[in-house]
């Protein structure tokens, strides 16, 4: 491309940008909860994007005030059920209401509202279907505050969390009607499967690996994970690694890939993100996904196709075992702690 070309793609892309961001304050509503919200410099605020979430959205808010989150953000993207007003239900939550489609918007709608409603402290970016862990504190009321307090002690303002995918021995006809918190205790299992384990910075071999191009990661223990049980059961190419918990300052930027940040400082240790992104009726909430149009990654259409036994589908694999907690999956190697983390948080 020539060095005009060049100039003139770089503007237009700027250009974009920033209609992108006007349309962004334009677009969001307040509907419920404080429309600022000041962090303490340990504090921690949940950011998530829903749309239709309201099978998740009260025990998502409930487990993550359990762990010590400050406050709530709720981007709610569309909804027509109830998510909108369930979270409206609890007061350390702010409601913003974007309808800017996120299948080209998602990264713009987290961080961009994350911006707009947070000052200071930290942001734990989490999807409906995850329920943050912090390593070794597993259930411990103020598990957050003492993770960002660590993390701010040695300098660190980002850390990568993993997702798990858990699993039952139980077929799809005797869960889909479950509900989530009978769904959580039902998908009690989890795998390795066929999981792929990378080097931080990766090079070719990690197709992400253009996003993380200024980050700054000096612990080789910490390994950026593919594929596991979902690569086994579906045959999914899944990132399961997520910039997830990120300090909130400026320079930073919070979410310039839904998987990556940038410009930061990674933690020499890893979290967990429980996924249960089989519980329920999955089955129908894919198809009416794949029906909508809603994301390019196809992940859902992957799923339904490997998917033929129907109500007699079992999420499960050779390999499963009970879960067990963050210390389990530290020493199977699934998650990551450096001495210093595990001598300071154990």
């Amino acid at each position: 491309m020539a060095m005009a070309d060049r100039i003139t793609a770089g503007i237009a892309r700027r250009m974009a940008g920033l209609r992108d961001r006007a349309a962004l304050w334009h677009h969001s509503r307040v509907i419920h909860g404080p429309a600022r919200v000041t962090l303490g410099d340990t504090d921690c605020a949940v950011v998530t994007l829903m749309k239709d979430a309201e099978w998740h959205i009260g025990p998502f808010i409930t487990h993550h005030l359990s762990r010590g989150a400050r406050h709530l953000v709720v981007i709610d993207n569309g909804s027509r059920d109830a998510t909108a007003a369930i979270a409206a239900g609890f007061p350390q939550v702010t409601v913003v209401q974007n309808p800017m489609p996120a299948k080209r918007h998602e990264s713009l709608l987290r961080a961009g509202i994350a911006r707009q409603v947070l000052r200071g402290g930290w942001v734990l970016f989490a999807d409906a279907d995850e329920m943050f862990e912090a390593p070794l504190l597993d259930g411990a009321p103020d598990a957050l505050p003492r993770l960002t307090a660590y993390l701010a002690r040695h300098g660190y303002t980002a850390l990568v969390a993993q997702m798990l995918d858990l699993l039952t021995d139980r077929p799809y006809r005797d869960t889909k009607a479950l509900d989530y918190p009978a769904s959580v205790a039902a998908f009690d299992r989890w795998a390795m499967g066929e999981l792929t384990a990378l080097l931080y910075h990766a090079g070719a071999a990690n197709p992400l690996d253009w996003f993380l191009r200024d980050n700054l990661c000096d612990d080789p223990g910490v390994r950026l994970l593919i594929g596991g049980a979902r690569r086994s059961l579906f045959g999914e190419e899944c990132h399961l690694y997520k910039h997830s918990l990120l300090r909130n300052r400026p320079g930073i930027d919070l979410m310039r890939h839904p998987h990556c940040a940038g410009r930061v400082r990674v933690a020499d240790v890893t979290g967990l993100l429980r996924h249960y992104k089989l519980a329920g009726d999955w089955q129908a909430r894919d198809r009416a996904s794949v029906a909508a149009g809603l994301w390019d990654h196809a992940e859902d259409a992957k799923r339904l196709a490997a998917v033929t036994a129907g109500d007699d589908f079992t999420p499960d694999l050779p390999d499963a075992r009970p879960y067990r907690g963050t210390a389990d999956l530290i020493g199977a190697g699934f998650l990551y702690a450096s001495d210093r983390y595990r001598a300071e948080m154990g």
